[in-house]
């Protein structure tokens, strides 16, 4: 783990704890703090709230009110999560609904980046898939190096999120792959254990090069070796998810399983 964001995290997990605390009972803030930059058209800030329910891969830990908002978790748990939703509105569940993940689509990269500074920040569903990437990893003997590209890539590209109703263009996923580029089919892209395969370059479909068929991708930087699989149009935010992706790495590899 870092050292030196200890203090920082502890300021953090105060403000965090005196935002939540202050929460009405009802289901959402009478008055959220602003939020960064007005989402895109395509996702209005509301979207999610009503209407028909979301695809299970997104909807998985729906909750059905502030009574059982917490659902279990610590209080500690979930922390840069919970504050996202309460500064937009949502219900504190520190769980992954759809309206979280569509205004997670449209959040700015400052405002991911100010909370989600370490593990602890994600939900259960969002580490859920970091594990499921770690696994992967682990079954392919991906080297340590190759992981933490993995999740740098998957933390910038979704924050973690398997989206199966496309966000840009037809991307998908946890990984943020597109069928029209050859990276699958959708049912391919969304299942998470087979676009980690893509990533890692280990999958027997697809036309792509995946980490593992990049030339010296072991001494590149850890950002360029992102880029050279996803050719992003934003190729430097990569990099600043390589201290939190080790991190989580670190906090999560230990316990998690190969997936062949």
């Amino acid at each position: 783990m870092r050292k030196n964001t200890l203090p920082h995290r502890v300021t953090a997990a105060v403000a965090a704890g005196l935002l939540l605390a202050a929460l009405p009972a009802s289901a959402h803030a009478s008055s959220p703090a602003p939020g960064p930059a007005d989402p895109p058209a395509s996702i209005p800030a509301a979207a999610g709230r009503t209407g028909a329910p979301a695809p299970a891969a997104i909807a998985a830990s729906e909750t059905s009110g502030t009574a059982d908002a917490f659902n279990g978790l610590d209080a500690l748990d979930s922390r840069g999560l919970r504050v996202f939703q309460q500064r937009h509105g949502l219900p504190p569940t520190g769980r992954v609904d759809p309206a979280t993940a569509r205004l997670l689509t449209a959040a700015t990269d400052g405002e991911r980046h100010a909370l989600f500074i370490e593990p602890s920040d994600l939900g259960p569903d969002q580490l859920a898939n970091a594990r499921t990437v770690i696994g992967v990893g682990k079954g392919a003997d991906i080297p340590v190096r190759g992981q933490v590209i993995a999740l740098m890539t998957a933390m910038q590209e979704s924050t973690f999120v398997n989206h199966t109703i496309p966000v840009d263009n037809d991307s998908l996923g946890v990984f943020q792959q597109r069928p029209s580029m050859g990276w699958g089919t959708p049912e391919q892209i969304t299942h998470v254990p087979t676009s980690a395969k893509s990533f890692y370059g280990v999958a027997d479909f697809g036309r792509n090069p995946g980490l593992l068929q990049i030339d010296g991708w072991e001494s590149m930087d850890a950002g360029r070796a992102c880029q050279a699989v996803q050719r992003s149009a934003r190729p430097d935010r990569y990099a600043r998810w390589e201290a939190f992706a080790r991190d989580l790495l670190e906090q999560e590899g230990p316990s998690v399983d190969p997936v062949g």
